[in-house]
């Protein structure tokens, strides 16, 4: 079933927030707080969002985390704010007021991660727009800036690294292919850890953009769940809003309240 845009519903979704006893506003970083660009490196967030985080995050009642395949350092340094709540790397690290987690496994395999990413490097150095980003506990390879007619060739050659390691898994998302540890963990499992560890009475409110969000959509279903995305598709989510600039929107309707 496709989502509704969140404004066409808002009225309802205001009353479910008045009538819960905390909210936990869990929000993506790329694609959601901040716009999609070529480079990972150029996504930064504008001052009016990040006061808008600082002002809910301050709010009684109020809980705030950004989540992010970013590494955790990479996310918690753009976005700058003390204290919210972090989840790095798809959420194999989260940060926090009183929570700090590494998964086990993950860390265990990051001696893997980096001689895969070494390999990927070397594969794919003479490919037109690839970036390889060892992220330590998961790899990603950008290419938004490859070639259309050189992208399956990319893929092809990340799937014959990937091939000798078992112990990774491919996820695809938005011209990116990220190499994780093959766990039974990801952004949802995370975001509920997350939860249940701080606020297990809150509201859950999610916006994230990517198909790696969809496991939150499906694990936070009790909650307000948002696609990202310009044209609504099959998903998961609950609501959609159309960009990063109606993310803001969000924010500053929350905060009013």
């Amino acid at each position: 079933m496709a989502p509704k845009h969140l404004w066409k519903d808002w009225t309802k979704v205001i009353s479910i927030i008045r009538g819960s006893a905390s909210l936990f506003v869990l929000l993506d970083y790329d694609g959601t707080l901040t716009p999609i660009v070529e480079k990972p490196e150029d996504a930064h967030i504008s001052s009016e969002t990040r006061n808008l985080l600082k002002t809910l995050a301050d709010k009684q009642g109020y809980k705030v985390a950004v989540l992010s395949g970013r590494m955790l350092e990479d996310v918690k340094k753009r976005v700058g704010l003390e204290d919210l709540y972090y989840a790095g790397n798809h959420g194999l690290q989260l940060s926090g007021p009183d929570i700090e987690f590494v998964h086990p496994e993950a860390k265990e395999l990051a001696e893997s991660i980096s001689k895969v990413s070494e390999e990927l490097k070397t594969k794919l150095g003479g490919d037109e727009g690839v970036i390889v980003e060892n992220k330590i506990l998961t790899v990603s390879v950008h290419y938004r800036a490859t070639p259309i007619e050189k992208i399956d060739l990319v893929k092809q050659k990340v799937l014959e690294v990937l091939s000798h390691w078992q112990r990774l898994q491919l996820n695809y998302g938005k011209k990116v292919l990220e190499i994780r540890p093959n766990l039974d963990w990801n952004k949802g499992r995370a975001a509920q850890l997350l939860i249940e560890r701080v606020a297990p009475e809150s509201l859950p409110i999610y916006a994230g953009d990517d198909s790696t969000d969809e496991d939150a959509f499906l694990q936070l279903s009790r909650g307000v769940t948002i696609l990202v995305a310009n044209t609504p598709i099959q998903t998961s989510a609950k609501y959609y809003l159309r960009d990063s600039e109606e993310v803001k929107e969000l924010l500053k309707r929350l905060a009013a309240l």
